[in-house]
């Protein structure tokens, strides 16, 4: 990712080329998933700024929404009334519409967190790294967020939520980010596993892994 100290405020986004299938018409079956991956955030003059957000989402948003900068994470448009995607973010920065402290939230089509939980964040000149593990079981409905520092602080947060309600059949899956004017995020490794079960066969997998993916 370029200096933001150079170039000022941008977004990026690290996007799996197809769309997957997450939930099933035919049936009412939905898809169970577990995605992992391990970040860096890089913060200059001791300053954190915005933060990184993993999405599931429409085929509308699959391109970067216009006016989605800074606290915004790349995921919604400041100038659109709904925004369709599942979130997880991972926010270092109070923006007007969050809590007044860092946190990791649930978002269910808005940045307006249907749940969240303070997140320790410590920060200073120079790198921290993040492991992030998240985890869908569409028997129980339930997600489950689990976020671990590299002082070895776990950090957990969960929720319960119907992805037939909030999204299509067919979503792009992805990590979006923005740096503010102080902060870089890289991706060093993702992974990503889903399970359907349809009328048709008896499973329906997508697997991804990334490694060193830097926006």
């Amino acid at each position: 990712m370029p200096d933001p100290l150079r170039t000022g405020s941008l977004v990026g986004r690290v996007l799996y080329k197809y769309l997957v299938p997450i939930w099933d018409s035919s049936t009412g079956n939905v898809a169970s998933f577990e995605t992992s991956f391990t970040y860096e955030v890089l913060n200059f003059e001791h300053a954190p700024s915005d933060g990184l957000v993993f999405f599931l989402t429409d085929l509308a948003n699959v391109t970067i929404p216009d006016n989605s900068r800074e606290g915004l994470l790349g995921i919604a448009d400041a100038k659109n009334a709904f925004n369709r995607f599942v979130g997880v973010e991972f926010d270092n920065y109070a923006n007007p519409w969050d809590p007044n402290y860092a946190h990791i939230g649930i978002n269910l089509n808005s940045l307006y967190s249907a749940k969240t939980m303070k997140w320790r964040w410590v920060y200073g000149e120079g790198y921290t790294k993040l492991k992030v593990n998240i985890k869908y079981d569409s028997p129980s409905s339930n997600l489950t967020v689990i976020v671990t520092d590299d002082d070895g602080q776990i950090s957990t947060l969960s929720q319960m939520l119907d992805l037939k309600c909030l999204l299509p059949e067919m979503v792009a899956v992805g990590i979006s980010g923005s740096s503010g004017n102080y902060q870089i995020n890289d991706i060093l490794s993702w992974s990503f596993t889903s399970v359907l079960n349809t009328a048709t066969r008896s499973s329906f997998n997508n697997v991804i892994n990334i490694t060193s993916a830097s926006y």
